[in-house]
């Protein structure tokens, strides 16, 4: 909101001196962004809440700075002179949108001729950064700034069947806008059409074919008040942004319509030689009554701290627009003016005084006990977890609690029965999740059906089990992986090896309906289990509508976190290079890659550094009912350069002894 302090002076006086202003303005609660000298006058530019859409007019700002200073606040008065022939006789409105326009008034200026703007007004438009068109359009503008509420007017003698339709769209239907645009309206989006095609997107833009130009004699002039909400989505919706649907957006005075159609109409009939038509169109609802709160005056000192006499706190608030209707002994029933909306209930009141009386004169308590709070394991662990796993690829997500009591069967990890709400918030989900697993997969294949053609998701939150009867929530993690059982395994691997527990998780067989055989595994931790891992079957990949099938994970997070160990120690680097080699071994098919891993490492000793899977084969030349492993060791001495003997040697073990223990043969 651009801010003339030129304009300001023609409605508060005396207006203090720039310099002046620039300090009362944030004291008053209106930041100020940046004060630019335009011609010889100061301009500010404010940043305004939200919720104080009053403030957004020269009027606004006045009334706010009269009320802190003392100065007179100067509202225009307006004598509106008609002739001629009744508007009610010359045109009409039909409100066919009551629930999205609340309140519309058309008036009819005649005889109007078209031309540049007085400079005076000129000035005033440009000085805020507003290019001046024509006296219509001007004055328009003019108002809208001076008063917040937003105007537009329509060439009358362009509008097809000389009337107003409010209305929505119609699927489909275009509307070429003032900047030119054409744009493709909806059915959710109000328009102000004529008898036949829309000429205005209401509280957005005016249409093209209905602006005013050079042979604009007569004017339909608007004031309305639209839902905000709607505004806000047509705006957004349509890429269409101006100062009107700024105003719309945050909600307009009732009672400034009105007034600004009044104010307006004068100006057009002075400016531009027109007779306004005697009367006012006006459908929807009327202006609602001021509503009335109650202050009670020692409730206000509580609050603030700090003693304010009650006929004083009366005047900070009469200046600032409000009426006491009732007075009882340490009491005021106040009517709350209709540009204050946001105003509803005593607390707001007092906020209002807190803002009149001065923040800087309340006092505040500076002692305060500070005390740090250590970061919990659990937070350490998760920021840890997230961390990691974003790092590997995979996006976290956030489902819901809820899932349908058929999905909840299926998956019986934590728990064989699953919690029903009684009022659940959707009828096909009313049980509480007992796994993180199927509402990932649901997750996934909606990512899919939008076109991301990776999706590899994780998810860090609460089940909800039963146990003897009882219901308890666990912490669980689960993961989806579109790499397959061997890319899940390398990033679980990861993962202990983060948490510092990659030597206590043991893998073990596991037979599961969601999960298919010979590719998913049990975790154990301390004997305790940890949680599944494997690639779904093709039958729960069906069942999601999935084309192929991811491996999953899901673990006991609040297992894993009483044995995870958070600490970071230093290690320093080698001095001395390693030594790889490879080797290929044919094994049963239940023979585990963990125990194989275990075995390498065990002959390895110290020089063992690091094992690396690198695959897995069955087909051509393997017998059935077996495999061929192949993985990479890494031999590294930590006082000398290892020789190629030494780890021929090592390696010669780690053969030796998987034949010994899993009959395994070397694959050529």
């Amino acid at each position: 909101m651009k801010v003339s302090c030129d304009w300001l002076s023609r409605y508060c006086e005396p207006v203090p001196p720039p310099d002046q202003l620039a300090r009362m303005l944030p004291e008053l609660g209106l930041e100020v962004d940046t004060v630019d000298q335009v011609a010889g006058d100061t301009v500010f530019v404010l940043e305004i809440a939200a919720n104080r859409p009053d403030l957004l007019s020269m009027i606004g700002v006045a009334r706010e700075v009269a009320a802190a200073t003392g100065a007179e606040l100067k509202i225009p008065e307006v004598d509106l002179q008609c002739g001629g022939e009744n508007v009610a006789g010359l045109t009409r409105v039909d409100l066919n949108a009551p629930d999205l326009c609340i309140r519309y008034t058309a008036r009819l200026v005649t005889g109007v001729k078209v031309a540049p703007s007085p400079m005076w007004l000129q000035e005033r438009l440009a000085s805020i950064g507003l290019r001046p068109v024509n006296n219509i359009v001007d004055i328009t503008n003019f108002v809208l700034m001076e008063c917040g509420q937003p105007l537009h007017a329509f060439d009358f003698d362009k509008l097809i069947g000389k009337e107003i339709v409010v209305r929505r769209a119609a699927p489909g239907e275009e509307i070429t806008v003032i900047d030119g645009t054409v744009h493709k309206l909806t059915a959710e989006m109000l328009v102000i059409a004529d008898a036949e095609v829309p000429t205005a997107v209401a509280g957005v833009m005016g249409g093209l074919a209905t602006e005013i130009g050079d042979s604009t004699t007569n004017v339909l002039l608007e004031s309305a008040v639209f839902l905000p909400a709607n505004i806000r989505r047509t705006s957004r919706a349509l890429g269409l942004a101006s100062d009107s649907s700024y105003r719309f957006e945050r909600g307009v005075d009732p009672n400034g319509v009105d007034w600004g159609s009044v104010r307006a109409a004068a100006m057009i009939a002075e400016m531009a030689g027109g007779q306004v038509a005697p009367g006012v169109i006006a459908v929807g609802e009327p202006v609602p009554e001021a509503q009335v709160v109650t202050l009670r005056t020692a409730r206000t000192d509580l609050v603030l701290g700090v003693s304010i006499p009650a006929e004083e706190q009366r005047a900070m608030l009469e200046r600032l627009g409000f009426t006491v209707v009732a007075e009882r002994p340490g009491e005021f029933d106040l009517s709350v003016p209709t540009f204050r909306q946001e105003v509803r209930r005593e607390i707001d009141l007092i906020e209002e005084l807190a803002r009149a009386y001065g923040y800087e004169k309340i006092p505040e308590k500076t002692r305060m006990r500070v005390r740090a709070v250590p970061v919990q394991k659990f937070d350490s662990a998760a920021a840890r977890v997230r961390e990691l796993c974003t790092g590997m690829g995979y996006s976290e997500a956030r489902t819901s609690s809820f899932i349908s009591p058929d999905l909840a069967a299926r998956f019986t990890y934590w728990s064989a029965e699953a919690n029903v709400i009684r009022n659940p918030v959707s009828r096909e989900d009313p049980a509480l999740r007992t796994s993180l697993i199927p509402l990932l997969l649901r997750a996934k294949k909606h990512n899919l059906n939008r076109g991301t053609p990776r999706v590899a998701l994780f998810e860090l939150s609460r089940v909800y089990q039963t146990a003897s009867g009882v219901p308890s929530e666990r912490t669980c993690l689960g993961l989806v992986d579109d790499g397959g059982f061997a890319s899940l395994r390398g990033a679980l691997d990861a993962l202990f090896d983060h948490l510092g527990v990659s030597g206590q998780v043991a893998y073990a067989e596991h037979s599961d309906a969601n999960l298919t055989a010979g590719r998913s595994t049990k975790l154990l931790l301390g004997g305790q289990s940890l949680g599944v891992a494997g690639e779904i079957t093709t039958e729960l990949a069906n069942l999601f509508d999935l084309k192929s099938a991811p491996a999953v994970a899901e673990l006991d997070f609040d297992l894993l976190l009483g044995s995870a160990s958070l600490e970071r120690r230093y290690h320093p680097l080698p001095k001395f290079p390693p030594v790889r080699r490879d080797l290929s071994v044919v094994v049963d098919e239940d023979v585990a890659w963990a125990a194989l891993c275990d075995c390498a490492d065990t002959e390895g000793g110290e020089l063992s550094d690091s094992i690396a899977f690198l695959s897995e084969y069955r087909g051509e030349q393997i017998e059935p009912g077996k495999k061929a492993v192949a993985f990479s060791i890494t031999y590294r001495a930590p006082d000398r350069t290892l020789t190629g003997e030494e780890a021929d040697e090592a390696i010669a073990r780690v053969a030796r002894a998987m034949k010994d223990r899993f009959g395994a043969e070397l694959r050529a």
